[in-house]
């Protein structure tokens, strides 16, 4: 029988088996993918829809403000309550603490991205904006269902410290990898040289991604749910919103870390403007595809060894020199000017092995500091803290998507009503030099400025990557408190 688990679980010690984690990583890619598709299509598609540049801006800040904040209340929910007690989802939700949540509810995730997607071309101004922020409300809701259970599921997976960094990187690479991958396709699918149109490839997508989401749901066990050397037995069960307000005062480490994803994700102004940057500033919307394909394998091999960076320097030393590296690039890209591309490649190449390692290395802190307040205060308050990491992200990329729509419309930019890039070549809209200089201005400068900014708040981390793994065996009772406390760096 020990022969048999040690062919299943790989790794001594590890709590997941092979297959769980397989599963965990393919249903994690739909949800990403799932998201990834209004992320990259939204502005796009909207900028397609010949409404006021303004009005997007503002309509765009509106619906992502309101769905942030269910992501708190939901996170709050998820710690809360226990779903296999309701009498409707109860026989969908199955066991376990997060996982429960994501059964009975992530195939609403696919239905209403697609609804967001069927927004009439011909119809007025007013009834667009309308459609897009009840469908998009819907759509994000229906994400937030799927993603902070998904989040906080790396914390009762396993209590592994060494495995749940692997889990987290592996993800994040594999995450990495397809979605340029799936972007490279959709915008090619889109582009002037194909035709097709966003509505259709969005549609077939989140039936592929449905799919792939599916086995998670029915092939995946968490090994980390009980929480032991507490003073109430079962105490992750019974807490209440002051509670829940407690452990997040306690952790000053996740205020650091939030901080930082809010300048740095706020200022991120060109994420959702890349094909079109592409488009007016070099005359096609596939060409930035090609130091994209040209950093693949560099980047790939360092993101695959983002652990062993972070095992031996410190996932703070890694992410912050990183950080670092890749934003004073992204600086270089801006001053060198739009015109120069054989330049712009080979910055943009040099950039994405440190940008993307940074990336890993902070995705390894979050679930750290999640252990740090289960350890400091008995809860387990994993939900409101990966809900209140959601609300940041989704917070932020509003303002980055408004802010950066925004600028762009206050300069003499025209807008235009197409179906896709093919269109929008037959029309031959040309763009003012002063709107052009704008749009470079809100791709590389304004997010070379942000990412500067959220590494250097990093500085102020302070938790020991030792610390936490005493930390997570007293949380799961392989050692008691007292040997704990003995064996700490310092007090916490």
């Amino acid at each position: 029988m020990k022969k048999r688990e040690k062919k299943v679980i790989s790794h001594e010690g590890w709590k997941t088996t092979k297959k769980e984690r397989i599963n965990y990583y393919i249903g994690d890619l739909g949800r990403t993918l799932e998201g990834y598709i209004v992320t990259a299509f939204m502005t796009l598609f909207l900028l397609f829809q010949g409404i006021s540049l303004l009005k997007i801006s503002a309509a765009i800040l509106v619906v992502k403000v309101i769905d942030a904040c269910d992501d708190v209340v939901f996170g709050f929910l998820i710690d809360k309550l226990n779903i296999r007690n309701s009498k409707l989802l109860g026989k969908l939700a199955g066991e376990g603490k997060y996982l429960p949540w994501y059964r009975a509810t992530f195939f609403l995730f696919p239905i209403f991205t697609v609804i967001f997607f069927l927004m009439p071309q011909g119809a007025p101004e007013g009834v667009k904006l309308a459609w897009f922020t009840v469908t998009y409300l819907l759509y994000d809701f229906s994400y937030t269902l799927v993603e902070v259970p998904m989040n906080s599921m790396i914390v009762s997976l396993t209590d592994n410290v060494p495995e749940r960094d692997r889990i987290l990187q592996l993800k994040g690479i594999l995450n990495g990898i397809f979605t340029v991958f799936a972007g490279v396709i959709w915008m090619f699918l889109i582009s002037e040289h194909v035709g097709v149109s966003m509505r259709t490839v969005a549609i077939v997508s989140s039936v592929i991604f449905f799919f792939m989401m599916l086995p998670l749901a029915t092939k995946v066990k968490e090994h980390n749910v009980e929480l032991k050397n507490t003073e109430e037995e079962n105490s992750a069960e019974h807490y209440s919103f002051r509670d829940m307000i407690e452990c997040v005062k306690t952790n000053k480490y996740m205020a650091v870390i939030l901080l930082s994803t809010l300048i740095f994700g706020a200022l991120q102004t060109g994420a959702s403007l890349g094909t079109y940057a592409s488009y007016y500033l070099y005359g096609d919307s596939m060409i930035l595809i090609i130091p994209i394909a040209i950093a693949f394998i560099p980047q790939t091999i360092a993101q695959l060894n983002t652990d062993r960076f972070c095992e031996k320097w410190g996932k703070k030393r890694v992410f912050m020199v990183c950080g670092l590296t890749g934003a004073i690039i992204y600086s270089m890209i801006y001053f060198a000017g739009y015109h120069n591309f054989t330049l712009i490649t080979i910055l943009l190449v040099l950039q994405a092995a440190p940008g993307n390692v940074s990336t890993i290395a902070k995705t390894f802190m979050t679930p750290d500091t999640i252990e740090y307040t289960r350890y400091k205060t008995g809860k387990d308050c994993s939900g409101i803290f990966f809900s209140l990491n959601a609300f940041l992200n989704k917070l932020t990329t509003s303002i980055a998507s408004s802010l950066g729509i925004f600028i762009l419309g206050l300069s003499s930019w025209i807008t235009v009503e197409a179906e896709s890039f093919e269109e929008l070549a037959e029309l031959n809209v040309v763009q003012p030099q002063s709107a052009l200089d704008t749009l470079w201005s809100v791709y590389m400068l304004i997010p070379a400025i942000g990412t500067i900014l959220g590494v250097v708040v990093i500085a102020f981390y302070k938790l020991r990557d030792s610390d936490v793994k005493l930390m997570a065996k007293c949380n799961a009772g392989e050692i008691t408190r007292e040997e704990c406390e003995a064996q700490l760096s310092r007090k916490y």
